[in-house]
């Protein structure tokens, strides 16, 4: 099931901006709505002073308190009840019985009810002290009575749903807005992305170009994929070019052999033959069979060199043993063509390394120094430990190398001078693998070489910690 990176971040936006949007709604209409009543209560307030002024001290009355009415100081719709803290009624409004009869008054300070066909929203204020206007009876106690009054609350009801109406109406539009401005800026984002992918498309086998726009390189998020996916497309390139060269190098140096062991054996099926003429050609055909065999095994050698994951490592390997080995196999080889093999070794290395690969290594190495020597000279191989690498360098004193030719002897299929291969039996892959060796064990290999003075090959590879003891 597919993804989709847009659709999650709306989605992420949209549940980030629906959460924020109600809580500053509801904070909002919360906090209107608070300071609405403070000014509703306020209000109470003020018209319960008003009405305080209105009571009187009266002698004639039971509780000693009169209470006369101005109607032009109070809205005609208030309802409001005085008594004094006997429980007797001082005075009421004309139609007050809901407010005297509401049980709830006696335990609440503020009440909301339902009254002549409204709302209304009241206040009880207990204990308020009565002032006497009688100067003369200034010093006789007055008692303080409680006040219940409340006012309709419709307008200020229908102002909190406006108000809420507004919020939810501002609310529900900045929502859609905030949606409308992240979906756009989400989707002129990823442009980028959908460029890189239709350039990535326009890549072939055989088209391996890609340019990325200013409008991908200037992404900052972008950008590192984009380089990575370039440089990636490079090494890519470079790969399928080098397996290209291979597939066709090959090809051409079997072709070269079958070709000539298809003409070896058309001589011998060409008249009549004496025996020894029968022998030539076969002893001809078997050559250039054996000479097939062993492209063909060297062909597999770097293919797996190259081609496996990892190397399979179950100890660290002696150095000297394996150099000792190739020589020691090598040693008639070099006497038949009148070469000395001379070993150096100063110090015991120990390389971490797969069975056989090492003595594969050397024997490359040294089978390449003793084609190409001059009779009766020396082939000198050494190891030294330098600090956490070890150095081994094979030295001959043949014919050497040009300068030219230096850049590409590790090159397969590459030979400097392609008239000897024949005769010496070279195919230009011995190099190349002596170099996929050394780059499996995470070392270097170089060559220096001057004509007429032989040629040198330096070989670093990275000592194992736990060196091996003598």
């Amino acid at each position: 099931m597919s993804r989709s990176i847009r659709k999650n971040i709306l989605i992420l936006l949209l549940i980030a901006q629906g959460i924020l949007t109600v809580v500053c709604a509801t904070a909002l209409v919360f906090y209107v709505k608070q300071q609405r009543i403070a000014v509703f209560d306020a209000e109470i307030q003020r018209r319960i002073s008003v009405l305080t002024t209105m009571i009187q001290v009266d002698d004639s009355e039971p509780s000693g308190l009169g209470f006369n009415l101005e109607q032009e100081a109070l809205p005609a719709d208030d309802l409001f009840a005085i008594k004094d803290m006997k429980g007797t009624v001082i005075g009421t409004s004309s139609h007050s019985m809901k407010i005297l009869d509401h049980t709830a008054f006696g335990s609440e300070n503020d009440l909301t009810f339902e009254a002549r066909g409204g709302t209304y929203r009241g206040r009880l204020v207990r204990a308020i002290p009565v002032l006497d206007q009688d100067e003369e009876k200034s010093n006789k106690p007055i008692p303080p009575v409680d006040i219940s009054y409340a006012i309709p609350s419709a307008g200020f009801d229908a102002a909190s749903r406006r108000i809420v109406v507004a919020a939810v109406t501002g609310s529900l539009f900045w929502l859609a807005t905030s949606c409308l401005i992240a979906w756009y800026s989400v989707s002129n984002g990823m442009l980028p992305i959908g460029e890189l992918a239709d350039q990535a498309k326009a890549i072939t086998e055989r088209s391996w170009s890609l340019s990325l726009s200013s409008n991908v390189r200037e992404v900052s998020e972008l950008r590192p994929l984009a380089l990575a996916f370039e440089a990636l497309i490079l090494r890519l390139s470079a790969a399928f070019d080098r397996e290209r060269t291979f597939v066709s190098d090959a090809a051409h140096e079997l072709k070269t052999i079958v070709a000539i062991q298809k003409s070896s054996l058309q001589v011998a099926l060409h008249g009549t033959q004496t025996i020894a003429e029968y022998r030539e050609c076969l002893e001809r055909a078997s050559e250039d069979v054996d000479r097939l065999n062993v492209l063909v095994h060297r062909m597999l050698s770097l293919a797996s060199i190259e081609g496996s994951d990892r190397m399979r490592i179950d100890s660290p390997v002696a150095l000297d043993e394996t150099i000792f080995a190739a020589c020691d196999q090598l040693r008639t080889v070099a006497l038949s063509q009148g070469v000395t093999l001379v070993t150096h070794l100063v110090e015991r290395c120990a390389i971490r390394s797969e069975e056989g690969m090492l003595q594969t290594l050397w024997v490359t190495l040294l089978e390449n120094a003793i084609r190409y020597s001059t009779p009766n000279s020396s082939i000198s191989i050494s190891a030294t430990l330098e600090n956490t690498v070890c150095v081994v360098t094979v030295q001959d004193h043949g014919a050497g190398i040009a300068a030219e030719y230096l850049p590409h002897i590790f090159e397969r299929f590459y030979r400097a001078d392609s008239s000897r291969s024949r005769d010496t039996g070279g195919f230009g892959l011995g190099l190349a693998i002596a170099k996929a060796i050394v780059e499996r064990h995470n070392g270097r290999i170089e060559v220096k070489s001057q004509l007429g003075l032989g040629t040198s090959v330096l070989v670093t590879l990275p000592q194992f910690l736990s060196q091996l003891t003598s």
